[in-house]
C-alpha cells in the first residue's frame, strides 16, 4: 500500500513530504490495521514535517484528535471463538470507542453487529459509527478491507 502525505518544506513550498509504505502496521492475527495518519488537535498542525503515524498505536485517537486507517479483517474460521481470549485486545470482540467514526467498505464484505442486530456490508457501503458498542465479523470467504476516520469525542 502506498501512502502520500503532502505538506510544506523548510522553504514553505507545497509538496509531497512522505511517499511510500505506511510505517505503522498492527497485526492482531485476524485484524490488520494500517495507521495512515493521526492528529492530536483540532484544528490540526498542518505545518509539521514529522510523520504523525509514528506514535504508540491505540484504538482511539488522541483526545481532540483523529486517526485515519485501513483495516483488513480476515474471514472467520469455523473453529474460531465468538469472544476474544483474556490476552487479546478487547476490540477483537464487541467494543465501543469514544469516537465518531466514518467507515467505508473498500472490498469484501463484513457483518456489523450492534444492539442484537446484524447488518452485512459490501464494497461501497458506509457506516457512521457514533460511539456505540459494536463488532465486525467477516463471515465471507475473502478478506474485507475497510477505510476509517476516527474522530475523538473526548475533550
Amino acid at each position: 500500500m502506498r501512502r502520500i502525505v503532502t505538506g510544506y518544506d523548510a522553504e514553505d513550498r507545497p509538496g509531497i513530504i512522505f511517499d511510500g509504505e505506511p510505517p505503522t502496521v498492527m497485526d492482531f492475527g485476524s485484524i490488520i490495521t494500517t495507521e495512515l495518519w493521526v492528529t492530536d488537535s483540532t484544528p490540526p498542525d498542518l505545518r509539521s514535517t514529522e510523520d504523525a503515524s509514528l506514535r504508540e498505536w491505540e484504538i482511539d485517537p488522541p483526545s481532540r484528535g483523529t486517526s485515519f486507517r485501513i483495516v483488513k479483517i480476515l474471514p472467520l474460521r469455523e473453529e474460531e471463538k465468538a469472544a476474544p481470549a483474556a490476552d487479546e485486545p478487547e476490540f477483537l470482540g464487541e467494543h465501543a470507542t469514544d469516537t465518531l467514526d466514518y467507515v467505508v467498505v473498500l472490498s469484501g464484505e463484513i457483518t456489523m453487529t450492534i444492539g442484537g442486530r446484524e447488518e452485512t456490508l459490501r464494497a461501497g457501503d458506509s457506516v457512521v459509527q457514533r460511539a456505540t458498542p459494536h463488532d465486525w465479523v467477516n463471515r465471507g470467504t475473502e478478506p474485507c478491507v475497510l477505510a476509517g476516520v476516527l474522530i475523538s469525542t473526548r475533550p
